[in-house]
């Protein structure tokens, strides 16, 4: 009797546990391989002397775009060191890997399988977008009994001039379905109307999603390319309309379940501009209400949600505009920027933005289960 009282006070501990899986976005900046992608302007990411490279460079209208071009020596072998310094910042400080790690500004599949390979992540979805740089977005994965990929689409951004297409991925995970949206919208240098149609298709498919299947946890990450002085305001305009997403940095920050010591851990932002000594999040996680609430099984663990800072990635930067004091105040917490004229990695750097990540909660009843076919034939069996 005490061995089966003890059973079952193990078998309901283990029912009220619960499983996480953890999502990371990245934007990579400029993960190029050294071979050039018929249609695409990527003869910056190419060796000096790749055949059509000087006469492609000569087309450049801006003078130092051109120059840019034709000093670029892009070869295998700094294609290798980058992709050996993104696979520091996901693994060097972090426990184990990221089950859903977004990257953005990523030009193909045949590299990003190099890095996927590297990692340790036998699935890559990538978009195949109409960019005229070839620029993508991706979604690596891992291959679990947990984790099962349902269906993949792309929305192709309707603006003036070829951008990103934005990538969908259902999943179940455990049985609780999943969709994770991956964006790299269009840059700061284009008109605030265009960011405003990218967040247009995403909430448009989000809301066709809700309506087929109301219990679906949604998920939208990526570089956002939004600021706090765009008019009109994506975020504010359209999906923060009805309440349809919510930001997780803006949430951490407001939760008073998460302590002040976490939050002053934050940076002012995930970019760093330095002409303007300016901050921003452009990296976001946007989640919807199934999310924040649970009723689909997942849940949005939000003191879990950090902008990840690996000390190595890090550089002190001084301020160059302002009063004296402002120009020898040091900032320590300053991406330390991808050099592609680097010829090591000590000097390479690693990317412009900082990560974000989060964790996703769901119950798990499955180790009872588990257990309990495990305890059945005990007894059934005979009396010696």
């Amino acid at each position: 009797m005490k061995m089966i009282l003890s059973l079952v006070c193990v078998l309901f501990a283990m029912n009220v546990q619960a499983k996480s899986v953890e999502i990371m976005s990245y934007n990579v900046e400029n993960l190029f391989d050294a071979k050039h992608d018929e249609g695409k302007n990527d003869w910056s990411f190419l060796p000096k002397d790749a055949p059509g490279k000087k006469e492609a460079c000569a087309k450049e209208k801006s003078k130092y775009r051109r120059n840019e071009c034709y000093d670029a020596d892009w070869t295998d072998e700094k294609v290798e060191m980058k992709l050996a310094q993104i696979t520091d910042v996901i693994t060097k400080e972090r426990k184990g890997l990221p089950d859903f790690l977004g990257l953005v500004e990523v030009e193909n599949g045949e590299v990003v399988g190099r890095l996927a390979k590297k990692l340790g992540y036998d699935n890559v979805e990538i978009t195949t977008s109409p960019d005229f740089r070839g620029v993508d977005v991706a979604l690596l994965y891992k291959t679990s009994d947990s984790i099962k990929k349902i269906s993949r689409a792309e929305h192709n951004v309707p603006v003036d001039y070829p951008s990103r297409n934005i990538l969908e991925v259902e999943f179940s995970v455990d049985g609780h379905p999943l969709t994770i949206f991956v964006n790299h919208w269009p840059s700061l240098a284009n008109p605030d109307s265009w960011r405003i149609k990218a967040a247009e298709v995403l909430a448009t498919r989000t809301k066709e999603i809700l309506a087929k299947n109301p219990k679906m946890a949604i998920l939208a990450m990526g570089d956002f390319n939004t600021i706090d002085s765009n008019d009109p305001h994506p975020f504010k305009t359209v999906l923060f309309k009805d309440n349809l997403f919510t930001d997780a940095v803006v949430a951490f920050k407001e939760d008073k379940a998460v302590s002040d010591e976490a939050k002053k851990k934050l940076p002012e932002g995930s970019y760093y501009f330095p002409p303007k000594d300016q901050w921003n999040y452009l990296d976001h996680i946007f989640y919807t209400s199934e999310l924040k609430d649970g009723t689909a099984g997942l849940k949005l663990d939000l003191p879990s949600f950090e902008v990840y800072l690996p000390s190595f990635a890090l550089k002190e930067l001084k301020r160059k505009a302002g009063s004296d004091d402002e120009k020898n105040h040091v900032i320590k917490m300053v991406p330390n920027r991808f050099n592609t004229e680097a010829k090591s990695r000590a000097d390479m750097g690693f990317s412009d933005h900082f990560a974000v990540v989060v964790k996703l909660n769901y119950p798990d009843p499955a180790p009872a289960k588990v257990e309990a076919k495990k305890a059945k034939p005990a007894k059934n069996k005979k009396k010696k």
